[in-house]
């Protein structure tokens, strides 16, 4: 295993981000836990991890809540969100089945989103996601598809399942107020690991232009 080179983390963009900075003890501790579950997942589970991702290094999202929102129904995006591109891994139309089961939609919404998997107006990836810096236990709305799920976050990568159409976007916002030097996740793309803008508050929003491989 240390024949694989690690994953680093991706700095983002001047204006991604505010400033971009981050104290010692952030970057040598939390962030450094991403790193560690992006190399163990690349470097042990290599294609195994996309098609299932309950079992290994990256759990699944246990049950996050899902809204009954409308597919069609487009996000509302915030004039001052902050965006950024992300790639994501497909996951084959046979297995769309099986992701569904472990993810936080009811049976009507799985139904809804397995018609449009199957006339490709949609597709299906995983985002793994973890919370690298703030208080424990933030928790997150993400939003794709027209549908959001209400995510609790873990210091450990957590699989969620999304629902995403040809040009996809995927919103993240807080859903309880970010700690004082704010709230920072970091996600798990099919380029490698990446740290998302920090939030400092209920009002801020972050926007993942997506493209699906």
């Amino acid at each position: 295993m240390n024949d694989t080179p690690e994953p680093q983390l991706k700095p983002l963009s001047h204006g991604t981000v505010g400033s971009g900075h981050h104290s010692p003890r952030e970057s040598g501790g939390l962030t450094s836990k991403l790193v560690l579950a992006s190399a163990v997942v690349m470097a042990c589970m290599g294609g195994a991890y996309w098609q299932n991702t309950a079992h290994g290094g990256v759990t699944a999202a246990r049950a996050p809540q899902a809204s009954t929102s409308s597919l069609d129904r487009e996000p509302q995006i915030r004039a001052d969100a902050r965006h950024l591109g992300a790639q994501f891994a497909l996951i084959a139309p046979g297995q769309a089945p099986s992701a569904l089961a472990h993810s936080g939609f009811d049976t009507q919404q799985r139904a809804n989103i397995l018609a449009a998997v199957k006339n490709r107006r949609m597709r299906l990836v995983r985002m793994p996601i973890a919370q690298i810096a703030g208080l424990p236990g933030q928790s997150i709305a993400i939003t794709s598809g027209g549908l959001t799920q209400r995510l609790t976050l873990k210091p450990e990568l957590q699989a969620v399942v999304l629902p995403i159409y040809l040009a996809g976007e995927v919103t993240i916002s807080p859903l309880t107020q970010p700690p004082a030097g704010g709230l920072e996740t970091g996600i798990l793309t099919a380029l490698g690991a990446q740290v998302l803008p920090t939030l400092a508050s209920l009002d801020q929003q972050i926007v993942l232009d997506v493209i699906v491989q």
